[in-house]
């Protein structure tokens, strides 16, 4: 049972830093692309700018953590039935 927690945990970091990742490279591309228009919201500037400064790392460790956690669990669960 701990074992699949911990499964679950690697997985959800991983697609974590995928979604990071993701934000990061689209707001280093093209900087207003999630600016609103009549509007300033300063929580999503300020998460903007946190993927953006990050986006670069969050992908070479996430991609990876999510797919290795991913496989491992998929054999675990073959294993186990």
């Amino acid at each position: 049972m701990k074992a699949r927690k911990s499964g679950a945990v690697c997985i959800f970091v991983g697609a974590l830093l995928i979604v990071i990742f993701a934000v990061g490279l689209i707001a280093a591309r093209d900087p207003g692309a999630f600016q609103l228009n009549h509007r300033y919201d300063y929580s999503l500037e300020q998460f903007v700018s946190f993927c953006a400064a990050i986006w670069l790392p969050a992908g070479i460790i996430g991609f990876p953590l999510f797919l290795i956690s991913l496989i491992i669990s998929l054999i675990r669960e073959g294993k186990s039935k």
